[in-house]
């Protein structure tokens, strides 16, 4: 059977600020061209395949491939150290083009950010001559592994997971439920949870900015958290101290009980590329109707500092997130304005 290829387009993977090592990746020096063929009756069918580092020779060829921001990086010049973006051609034609960077917390990881092949060229082989040069290429620059992240929603789905595992990568898993939603729309949503919040303020519990809770609040969180990470009862993933810094305290709640004891925290950070608010963590101790207080809080005052149209993303884990992944299927996604799930894949080299 003739190889799949599909157009696919893949998120970077977006790992935790503390995960992986810090030491910088190793460059990829040089345009590499390697003829390939297409198919075994390729040679006799048409011209030879050629694969190398995409640069700004590319530019115009690449215009119905790649998108604004990738072409005016390209034109730019020199990749970015440790981007590593091939294109294929075939004769003048530019039939397929990779794009990958380093994962940005763990260096020694490539991510497969998009994978492209024209519709006329699709179907022989090019999307996987792609995977194999990056893999031969990345493996020689001494990383230890590629990576990718996608959609659920992408086109061809099971063709591009068919693709990877044809290249050895491993059986691509959900990772993350994503939804999005103007935190204007936040009362018909809430009003789901309305019992289950109010019986959170019944027992006393409550939520506050850390902004308002004070200079002292950052001190305990920090050492309330690592108490409970002694005590095993906090994982890892869901630890403040690394999204402190980039953290808003205008918005991120500290959740607490009756006797003023934290018992919890929901971070907020803004993404300045995409316009759209995240809450990259959020865990507690004293149950999900407190984090659904906790999470009125945060929207009303994401509202009541960036207006009603702000847009919100969250996403957590589905294994480390699964409570709070149910609670958002259920109180939710009736009111988001999409929402999709991502799967992940690697690769050992």
């Amino acid at each position: 059977m003739a190889p799949i290829d599909v157009v696919a387009f893949v998120r970077t993977n977006q790992a935790r600020p503390d995960a992986g090592s810090t030491r910088p990746p190793a460059e990829v020096t040089g345009p590499l061209m390697r003829p390939i063929l297409l198919s075994p009756d390729a040679a006799s069918a048409g011209p030879e395949m050629s694969i190398r580092r995409a640069g700004a020779e590319d530019v115009e060829a690449l215009a119905g491939l790649a998108t604004q921001n990738l072409l005016a990086r390209l034109a730019e010049g020199p990749a970015a150290a440790g981007d590593h973006h091939l294109v294929a051609r075939i004769g003048n034609i530019a039939a397929g083009l990779l794009v990958s960077r380093p994962n940005v917390q763990q260096p020694e990881v490539q991510d497969l950010v998009s994978l492209m092949v024209t519709p006329l060229f699709r179907r022989r082989g090019i999307g996987r001559a792609l995977l194999r040069q990056l893999s031969a290429d990345m493996a020689q620059a001494g990383r230890e592994a590629l990576g990718a992240v996608w959609s659920d929603r992408l086109p061809q789905l099971e063709s591009f997971h068919a693709v990877l595992m044809r290249e050895g990568w491993e059986a691509p898993t959900p990772w993350r439920l994503r939804m999005s939603f103007r935190v204007g729309d936040r009362e018909e949503a809430m009003q789901l949870a309305a019992r289950r919040i109010a019986a959170a303020r019944e027992a006393g519990l409550s939520s506050l900015t850390l902004a308002a809770a004070g200079a002292e609040a950052i001190p305990r969180l920090l050492a309330h958290a690592q108490a409970v990470q002694a005590a095993g009862r906090l994982p890892a993933w869901a630890d403040p101290a690394p999204w402190l810094p980039i953290g808003t305290p205008a918005v991120s709640q500290l959740l607490v009980d009756g006797h003023g004891m934290i018992r919890g925290w929901l971070m907020a950070q803004y993404q300045t590329a995409s316009g759209r608010w995240l809450a990259p963590i959020g865990w507690c101790e004293t149950g999900p109707s407190h984090m659904l207080l906790a999470m009125d809080a945060w929207l009303a005052a994401l509202e009541e500092t960036q207006g009603p149209g702000a847009t919100v993303v969250l996403h957590p884990t589905l294994n480390d997130g699964a409570k709070v992944c149910r609670l958002l299927d259920r109180h939710f996604r009736p009111h988001a304005l999409w929402a999709d799930h991502l799967i992940t894949s690697r690769k050992a080299l």
